[in-house]
């Protein structure tokens, strides 16, 4: 009996042993299934908080806008080589020149003012760990409710040039009046003619007398 029982205690600890091993097992395998799932969830996570991401657009998704002269992309980290195109439901393009930068955001500019209908905005840009990000961003423009303001009958009314006056003198209606300055100037020229005449007699005068006084003198100191 005693031998019987020796016989049986080692098979029970086997037994035991080999029980602890497979609870052991699958308590390791549990744990290692549930790591693979953890890690499997906080993939996408870790994936997308390392590519930039659009946080903005303007127009926003689904829009419906009036007035319209650029597009602005906003991410979350500052881009590189931005490509944006605009285009309607003809696939026509809209925008003008290259997109550019204004601090984190991306500015497309349009060729013009949007005719009202459905548009897209399709943009590439290269994200700042490399790797490259596309998108679009469909939106509507609808017409302006403001109505273009018509000119007054007023001012339509009025001529673009003033009308000339009736009363306005003519050129002819008037005669220049004759100025009597040639006249008196011909009066003193007449008038100094015989004034010159007289000094002339005079001088001659004098200059005579002047000769027979010294002719009387040479004739007085001769004799």
């Amino acid at each position: 009996m005693r031998r019987a029982s020796k016989d049986h205690m080692p098979a029970q600890s086997a037994a035991a042993v080999r029980r602890r091993k497979r609870v052991s097992s699958m308590f390791l395998r549990r744990v290692a299934i549930l790591l693979i799932a953890a890690v499997a969830a906080m993939w996408p996570m870790t994936a997308a908080q390392a590519h930039d991401i659009l946080k903005s657009s303007d127009p926003a998704k689904g829009a419906e806008v009036s007035d319209l002269s650029e597009v602005v992309l906003e991410f979350n980290n500052a881009v590189k080589f931005p490509k944006v195109v605009v285009l309607n439901a003809a696939e026509e393009q809209f925008q003008s020149g290259e997109a550019g930068f204004r601090g984190k955001k991306v500015v497309q500019r349009l060729s013009g003012m949007l005719p009202p209908g459905k548009y897209t905005i399709g943009y590439r840009v290269v994200s700042s760990d490399g790797h490259p990000r596309t998108g679009e961003i469909p939106f509507t423009v609808i017409p302006s409710s403001t109505p273009t303001p018509a000119p007054s009958p007023a001012s339509a009314e009025e001529p673009d040039t003033p009308a000339p006056s009736p009363r306005t003198p003519s050129a002819q209606a008037v005669a220049p009046a004759s100025t009597p300055q040639a006249n008196e100037g011909g009066a003193q020229a007449s008038s100094g003619t015989p004034l010159f005449t007289y000094l002339v007699i005079g001088l001659g005068v004098v200059v005579a007398g002047f000769g027979v006084v010294v002719a009387g003198r040479r004739r007085r100191s001769g004799g």
